[in-house]
Order: C-alpha cells, then structure tokens, then sequence
C-alpha cells in the first residue's frame, strides 16, 4: 500500500526545494525524506545504473540496443552501386534498388536475390519506398525528382515513360542530392533526404493521394548537434513516429523525434554492434514489421540488425 503522508510530505519538501526560498520550512523536510526524494529523482531519470533510461514500447525504438545478426552479405548478382532499401509488409519482403544498371531487386530478409526488375529510362535511381499495396516510388538523386509506379508478383520490367514524377527545385553539389526516401502511410507524408550542400530533410505531402501538393522543412539537418556529415538514407518508423537518418560518411544511423531531437544512436564501425569491420559506404535503411533494421551498403552488402532487447523478451518468453 502506498504511504499518502510520506507522498504528501515529499510533494511538499519538492515544491520548498524548487522554490529555493522558505528555508525555514525544510525543519519539516527531515532528512529522511530528502534522501527519499532524490533517490526517487535519480531513478525516474534512469541514472542509478549509469545507463539510457528504461525503453518503453511506443516511446523509442532505441539504437543503441541493436547488434549484427549474422555475417554481412554481399548481394548477388550486384557487382557494385547498391543504393536504397524498403520493406513490403504484404510480401515480408525487401527492395533494393541499383544506380547503375538502374535496377530493382526483391530480397529475402536475410539478403538472397529473389528476382531482377530492370528499370528503363530511370537515371540515378538512388532511394526507394514501398507505399502500400502494389505501389513503390523512388528518387532519381541527380535530377532532383521523385517517380511512383506499381509492380506485381510478375512485374519484370518498369519503363519510366508516363509515370507519376515531381521535380523539386533544389539547388546542391554533383551528386550531392537526393538519397533516400520514407513514407508515413498514416498521413501520406512523404520524406526525401538530401545528400549534403545542402544536408536537408524534405516533407511532401499530397504527392501519392492528389495532386494538391505542399512542401516544407520539418527540421534544419545544417543546425542540429547529432552531426552527420551528409546522409545517405532515411526511415520512419510508425511505431514511434520518429525518423531514423543514417550517414555513410559518419558511419551512423541516429533515430531523431518528428523536431529533430536525437533519441537514439548507432555507430557503423568495427567494434559497435557486433561488427567486426566498418560498414563501408551505408546507402539505405529499412525496418520490418518485428523491428529488424536492415541496411544496404555499397558495393553490395547486406546487413540485419536486431535489437538485444526484443531478443531478450522473446527469450524470457519462451522460457
């Protein structure tokens, strides 16, 4: 049972030690309870251990807690340009796309070709997303524009003539723009990452249901503390509502609120993770359903993380 005077008397003490004024009245706040009251502090801030604070469902989907599942592999069939990932829920699935030959490819979770989906007319295809359904869109990064189009279980080529496209005015360095793409399908927002000169995050609603389109920055990449040195690859993860950027130059992946605060981390060098070599060049970034992140990787290598933490609840469960 809870003791209500002691919580009485320490809301009491916490509000005379806030205000920093009536020291007379601390005779009341007795040592005891002062110790009470900090020991309670310290431990809702989560730093009794020294550690991050306790996950909570919903709240985070916590970096720091993922480690490398299984060896690196490289991606046969792809020789080199390994560019964007996405997820397909409804096929359990993954798609990566390839900047040269643009190229489309379907993957097992653990990384084994499935088939080839050759991209015509395409230039630089360097991000892609799964939007639902049979739909997927990607972005060309040296022209600046973002195509849509749908593929089936028998789709074996896309001709870019004709298709859904915007290009966005967004003056950067060569090759330098576009690199990956995510998508909120709750509210149909689309987020596009730019490379560097300018490092930026793009929002564009509207595109995928109408043609009633609005553009705008949710958070400035050039002004946050969690320095990337460009980024290469972004996902939203609709469990959180929090962005995950990942960086090839840094040698990262952080997870960030919908203001740009950094929540979680992840290095992609030898030693973090698991890893037993650094992540050579990190071009995209996807997360399944159970919470599996994937990242692709130039030339053509594949990686699966899993978080320790999910791993030790499935664990204690099937105790």
């Amino acid at each position: 049972m809870l003791n209500t005077t002691r919580i009485s008397r320490l809301d009491y003490c916490f509000k005379i030690v806030l205000e920093q004024s009536r020291i007379g009245d601390l005779e009341v706040c007795n040592k005891q309870n002062l110790i009470y009251l900090l020991l309670m502090l310290v431990v809702s801030l989560g730093l009794f251990s020294g550690e991050e604070a306790p996950i909570v469902a919903g709240q985070q989907i916590g970096l720091s807690g993922y480690e490398i599942h299984a060896t690196p592999k490289m991606i046969a069939g792809v020789k080199d340009n390994a560019s964007g990932l996405t997820y397909n829920s409804n096929t359990n699935t993954l798609f990566a796309v390839v900047n040269n030959p643009e190229t489309l490819l379907e993957l097992t979770k653990d990384g084994e070709l499935i088939r080839r989906i050759d991209l015509i007319g395409f230039e630089d295809t360097e991000g892609v997303m799964y939007l639902g359904g049979e739909r997927y869109a990607v972005v060309e990064e040296r022209k600046r524009t973002l195509v849509m189009f749908d593929i089936n279980s028998q789709t074996k080529v896309v001709n870019r003539a004709g298709l859904k496209s915007l290009q966005l005015a967004i003056t950067s360095g060569k090759n330098k723009g576009f690199e990956g793409l995510t998508y909120n399908q709750d509210s149909g927002d689309l987020f596009i990452i730019n490379e560097k000169t300018p490092r930026q995050l793009i929002k564009l609603s509207g595109f995928v249901e109408s043609s009633d389109i609005a553009i705008s920055t949710p958070f400035s990449l050039e002004k946050t503390s969690f320095g990337g040195d460009d980024y290469s690859g972004v996902h939203y993860d609709d469990q959180t509502g929090h962005l995950i950027l990942l960086s090839d130059e840094s040698r990262q992946m952080v997870e960030v609120n919908k203001e740009g605060i950094e929540i979680s981390r992840l290095g992609l060098s030898r030693g973090n993770a698991g890893l037993h070599d650094d992540v050579p060049q990190a071009e995209g970034i996807t997360m399944d359903k159970d919470g599996d992140i994937y990242v692709i990787s130039e030339p053509n290598f594949f990686y699966r993380l899993k978080s320790k933490n999910r791993l030790l609840k499935v664990a204690s469960k099937n105790d």
